[in-house]
């Protein structure tokens, strides 16, 4: 190995690269490739090192409570989930469309893990993606507007490309969270996309909020701009748990 070059590689900031010449530049099989293949070797290392660590940091700031994957999803006939919609969604053209997903069903069903896995494949697709239970999201806008913080923590919740609310729907929402969550999906409508997991099926919603015309403003915007996925079956927890035993 030349460590000249070592070094060379080290203060372009090719750490990776320098790190694989580091360790395979003498081997035999290594030794034997002709240049174009060394350098594409190389190169391939030095850029796969570096996506798997950007994946990494934008799976961390989504702040995912579980983790899960598009290869094991469950697509079992009674829990009423097409392949297809989630192989279409996978790709992401929703995402850079901005337009939005509502998942609903039972406690159990598998709604977090399902919005998990797409959202971490959404995080592969490099966007970027933040998860929130939306009574915690509440709670930290109405502590926002007392410290002075609301303004930053809008932009926040705003400025993801995927904003994942789950818990949606667990209480009626007062006047002013109508009215915050009325101005969160305005500002992102058709430009940035949400994903919103509740308990209650969409014809439902309606009663959530507190006031009926921001209602119908809400409503309106969910409906002609989402995809919309109500799982069903027994619950997977129960499963679990029965099959432990």
């Amino acid at each position: 190995m030349n460590n000249e070059n070592y070094k060379k590689l080290k203060e372009l900031h090719l750490s990776n690269m320098a790190d694989y010449y580091q360790n395979y530049a003498t081997s035999q099989d290594f030794v034997e490739l002709d240049f174009d293949t060394k350098l594409a070797i190389l190169l391939d290392y030095e850029i796969n090192a570096r996506f798997n660590k950007k994946i990494a940091i934008l799976t961390k700031k989504a702040n995912f409570k579980i983790k899960s994957d598009i290869s094991t999803i469950d697509y079992s006939p009674e829990r009423n989930l097409s392949r297809d919609l989630v192989m279409n969604l996978s790709l992401g053209t929703w995402i850079t469309k901005g337009k939005n997903l509502i998942i609903s069903g039972a406690t159990g069903t598998g709604k977090s893990y399902l919005a998990s896995a797409l959202g971490y494949r959404a995080c592969i697709l490099n966007h970027k993606v933040l998860y929130v239970r939306l009574p915690r999201l509440m709670l930290d806008i109405n502590i926002s507007k007392n410290d002075g913080s609301y303004n930053k923590l809008m932009n926040k919740y705003k400025n993801v490309d995927l904003l994942i609310l789950d818990d949606f729907g667990l209480a009626k929402l007062t006047a002013a969270e109508t009215r915050d969550f009325l101005e969160l999906i305005e500002d992102r409508n058709t430009i940035k996309s949400c994903m919103i997991i509740s308990q209650l099926p969409f014809s439902n919603w309606y009663d959530i909020f507190f006031d009926p015309t921001l209602a119908d403003a809400i409503m309106d915007r969910l409906q002609s701009n989402s995809y919309k996925i109500e799982l069903k079956g027994p619950s997977k927890r129960e499963k679990m748990h029965n099959d432990i035993e």
